[in-house]
């Protein structure tokens, strides 16, 4: 598998320099039309712009959505979302003119914030309904951190698109392939000094799932790089359930036994409960904090319908209460049962 990737490779090291070299001579990184039809020439076409965007699930109709477009640069994504009628912010570590220049020409109203993915969270930026992350991740010291960045401030969903190693054949999840994160120390890919990771498909699925998404799933591979949609929410419960809600018996922090988490930590909720039947897996349950689903890490079975189910604590989360409540794959929530972070 990691004879796939393109750490060393001289063709992708002398295509990178040239799209680098194109940059510092002309600028602009993104194509743009204007409403007059006249072309704006980018380093990207606007089709490659759109065959990206169009592998996300992401609304035709955003009347009344937020959207966050992190590392937006030229803004082509942003000002595509703000025309399907979403409020957005374009978010990147500079403030390019191009942008600036494109959005007067458009007469946009996109925002334009300057941040570091480091300096995000919700206090800073506050939260939206989709987030864009896109052609980021890899250039990023600290990928996981990033991402569960990118979840504090996503309501809806994040739609992630990344470089991975194995993107000319992607392992399927299913497989026996492990999840892996080449680290590139200086500029052993393309030549580039800020890029420092590249996972596999099968890693950059887990990352997602670890930095607290709920649902993951890999939606295509466009020019053998992974387009990921990562949901904050389960899907709902059913309809008609086919077996009672669990009851929670209590939920504490793994470290203390206590109901207090605390701001800083690395904590674990450990959720002890009962269901109306034995041999559940850890797939087949679904708990949420404030409403939010938050991925199974653990699950043991005490016998007799008893179990603990352990999940990490979103870093996230306000001093204050915090509602948990958990249910099967055949029944509705059960009661919430509350913690308090401090």
């Amino acid at each position: 598998m990691l004879d796939q990737s393109l750490a060393g490779n001289e063709e992708y090291r002398r295509r990178v320099q040239q799209e680098a070299a194109y940059l510092s001579s002309k600028g602009w990184y993104h194509t743009i039309e204007l409403r007059g039809g006249e072309i704006i020439q980018g380093l990207h076409p606007i089709e490659t712009l759109r065959e990206k965007l169009n592998a996300f699930p992401i609304p035709a109709d955003l009347r009344g959505k937020t959207v966050l477009d992190i590392g937006a640069w030229t803004g082509w994504y942003s000002f595509e979302l703000e025309r399907r009628g979403a409020r957005v912010t374009a978010m990147d570590c500079v403030a390019p003119e191009e942008f600036f220049q494109a959005r007067r020409l458009l007469d946009s109203r996109v925002e334009h914030l300057t941040l570091d993915v480091d300096e995000l969270d919700p206090q800073t930026a506050g939260t939206f309904d989709y987030v864009l992350f896109f052609g980021i991740l890899y250039h990023l010291r600290h990928p996981l951190l990033a991402l569960e960045k990118v979840c504090s401030v996503t309501r809806e969903a994040a739609f992630v698109e990344s470089y991975v190693i194995d993107g000319a054949n992607p392992a399927a999840e299913d497989s026996g392939i492990p999840n892996l994160l080449e680290f590139y120390e200086t500029d052993e890919l393309g030549g580039q000094l800020d890029n420092w990771y590249g996972p596999n498909t099968k890693c950059l699925l887990a990352l997602c799932r670890s930095a607290g998404f709920a649902r993951v799933r890999l939606e295509k591979m466009v020019a053998g790089r992974a387009c990921v949609s990562c949901w904050r929410r389960w899907d709902p419960p059913p309809e008609q359930p086919s077996e009672p809600a669990p009851t929670i018996q209590a939920a504490v922090n793994n470290r203390t036994q206590k109901t207090q988490f605390h701001h800083g930590k690395d904590e674990y909720v450990c959720c002890y409960f009962r269901a109306s039947r034995s041999g559940l897996t850890k797939e087949q349950v679904f708990a949420e904090v404030d409403g939010y689903g938050v991925p199974a890490l653990f699950l043991k079975d005490f016998g007799d319908n008893g179990y603990q189910l352990n999940f990490r604590c979103p870093p996230w989360l306000e001093p204050g209460l915090h509602e948990i409540r958990l249910r099967t794959q055949g029944s509705h929530y059960s009661q919430p049962i509350h913690i308090e972070k401090r």
